[in-house]
Parts: C-alpha cells; structure tokens; sequence
C-alpha cells in the first residue's frame, strides 16, 4: 500500500498509461498559482469549445463537466494540503495538455482519459459530488 496520495488516485481508477502520465504531471504548486490556473481551463474549454462548432467528435458536454469541476476544486486551493495541491495540479495539467493520451479533438473518446483523472482527484479531495453523472 502506497502512502503517496496520488500514487494511491492513479492506481485506484486509471489504466497504467495514463497513470504514468497523471503522475508525471502531479507538481505541488501554491495555492495562489493553482487560482491562476483557473483561467488555462477556462482558455482550454473556449479552445474546445470553438472546436465543437465544426468537429462532431467533440464532447462538449464533458469538456464542461470536467472545467466546471476543476474551477470548483480550484476555487478552495487555499485549504488544501501540499500533497492535495500536487493532486489538483496533475489533473489540472491533464486536462489543459495538447499532448495526452488520447487526442481530445480527433476521436469521440478524447476527454474519457481527461474525465477517469478529475473524476479520481475529485473523490480524492473529498468532493464527490463534482464527480457525479458525466
């Protein structure tokens, strides 16, 4: 059993590539640059967002799902720990990279992989509720 929080979130629902992948992202930062952060998932989501308008295989809906949870986790940066911090981050990273594991814009299933992470970081930090229902 492992004592690495996000160890134990990637372990817990991702499949191993995109496991390495969260992990490789998962960089504590202070709380105040997380709230900056905010504003790269909202320009990611615009991106998408544009995208929709002439990609069919965009998953609007999703895209907005998973923005909308990490504003949300964003928004109470301030009360959490170093290792939630780091949490947050990788999923934040996940979520705005051109480089993940599946490409968000060219194939139906491009936010699944971006969806398990904020999904699996959300039950994390206690905030199941964000998760529910996409």
């Amino acid at each position: 059993m492992t004592h690495d929080p996000a160890q134990a979130v990637a372990e817990s629902v991702l499949p191993e590539d995109e496991r390495l992948r969260f992990l490789e992202l998962c960089r504590a930062r202070p709380a105040e640059q997380l709230r900056a952060d905010a504003a790269r998932v909202e320009a990611h989501l615009r991106v998408i967002e544009l995208g929709a308008r002439t990609s069919p295989v965009l998953n609007l809906e999703l895209a907005q799902s998973i923005a909308g949870a990490l504003i949300s986790l964003i928004a109470n940066a301030d009360h959490y720990t170093f290792q939630e911090r780091r949490l947050l981050s990788g999923a934040i990273e996940y979520f705005v990279a051109k480089g993940d594991l599946t490409d968000d814009y060219a194939e139906p299933s491009g936010l699944d992989d971006d969806a398990r992470v904020t999904r699996a970081v959300c039950r994390f930090l206690d905030r199941a509720d964000l998760a529910g229902g996409w």
